[in-house]
């Protein structure tokens, strides 16, 4: 059995700056985590293959070195493998995944945290539409779904991922049409929303740079449940200015914005929503989204000592969905 770590290499993470500075950043882990073995993928989600025939080879630290995609996808293998530790490099364009856990965007910092080597268990959402995968920070459909997908095929020539990302988030931002849908959190009488804009479910706090459930982390950590964001009624200039609200988590309160928590969501649409992961696209054609917590469900490197941002009070996440309908005001954590 392989006692040293397996690192699988998405060498298109970062716009494909990674995989210039390959030799580089593989000559920095040896540094800090001595001997591994290593691969490179070639195509789209084989990281999930590579993942799973690691496993079999007895593989029992595997190392995600690129962004949430490379890492989305050697979760989705490691799933049901308790004695499988996976460990994140910040090597991707965002790395919202890694952030949640404060394992710092810079490449030798995360080695360091990889090399001390404290791991804990966390939950994975699953996530079922066309088909099923799991999400492990964020899952979101509608325009940012959309822009997701479009990231694939579209401004291939566009080397910074943020940029990228956020000119595409503001194009179907544009052209998205809100459809009706019905929302069913846990046991709970669904509601009905007349003009879905976009949704999202998260154990995290952020995607792409948008600070969209502020303090989640936290209150996903107590309650062992996920945050939930119905935004619906918004049109032309008040989608971008959801959008630039959202970046520091101003969007809180906003008319057409709810949050809410559970554990299971279901979300019935008139028309097919285009739904994503960290980037993996798993519905464009279903109407019909079940996004679930599944707990412990995973093994992650982690710092020994964090602590996740608090910036409002847990009341936000419990207001009636009738209330969206208008302007509310909260007051952000003083510290």
């Amino acid at each position: 059995m392989p006692s040293e770590p397996y690192i699988i290499v998405n060498p298109n993470a970062n716009t494909g700056k990674l995989g210039k500075k390959l030799d580089a950043a593989l000559a920095l882990a040896k540094e800090y985590i001595g001997d591994f073995e290593y691969v490179v993928t070639e195509r789209p989600q084989q990281e999930i293959e590579l993942a799973a025939e690691a496993i079999k080879k007895g593989y029992k630290t595997l190392i995600a070195l690129g962004g949430d995609g490379t890492a989305t996808n050697m979760g989705d293998a490691i799933i049901g493998h308790s004695d499988v530790t996976l460990g994140l490099l910040s090597a991707g364009s965002m790395c919202d995944w890694h952030r949640t856990h404060s394992i710092p965007y810079d490449l030798e910092e995360s080695l360091q945290i990889l090399a001390e080597g404290h791991s804990e268990k966390f939950p994975a959402i699953k996530c079922t539409g066309d088909n099923t995968n799991y999400a492990f920070d964020m899952t979101d459909g509608g325009f940012t779904g959309k822009a997701a997908a479009a990231a694939h095929t579209e401004m291939k020539w566009m080397t910074i991922g943020a940029i990228k990302y956020n000119y595409l988030a503001l194009k179907y931002i544009l052209k998205f049409k809100n459809i009706p849908a019905k929302v069913t959190l846990d046991d709970r009488e669904p509601f009905e929303v007349p003009e879905l804009t976009n949704a999202f479910a998260g154990v995290g706090d952020d995607i792409a740079g948008f600070h969209v459930l502020p303090s989640n982390a936290e209150y996903s950590q107590k309650n062992k449940d996920l945050g939930v964001v119905i935004a619906h009624g918004m049109k032309g200039l008040n989608r971008v200015r959801l959008l630039i609200k959202a970046i520091p988590g101003n969007h809180i309160g906003m008319k057409g914005v709810h949050l809410d928590r559970c554990r299971k969501m279901i979300i019935e649409t008139a028309e097919p929503l285009c739904w994503e992961n960290e980037g993996e696209i798993y519905s464009e054609n279903s109407t019909r989204v079940e996004i679930e917590r599944i707990e412990d469900a995973i093994n992650i490197i982690v710092p020994k000592e964090r602590s996740y941002k608090v910036d409002y009070e847990e009341e936000i996440y419990q207001q009636k969905f009738e209330e969206s309908y208008a302007n509310r005001k909260f007051e952000k954590i003083d510290k």
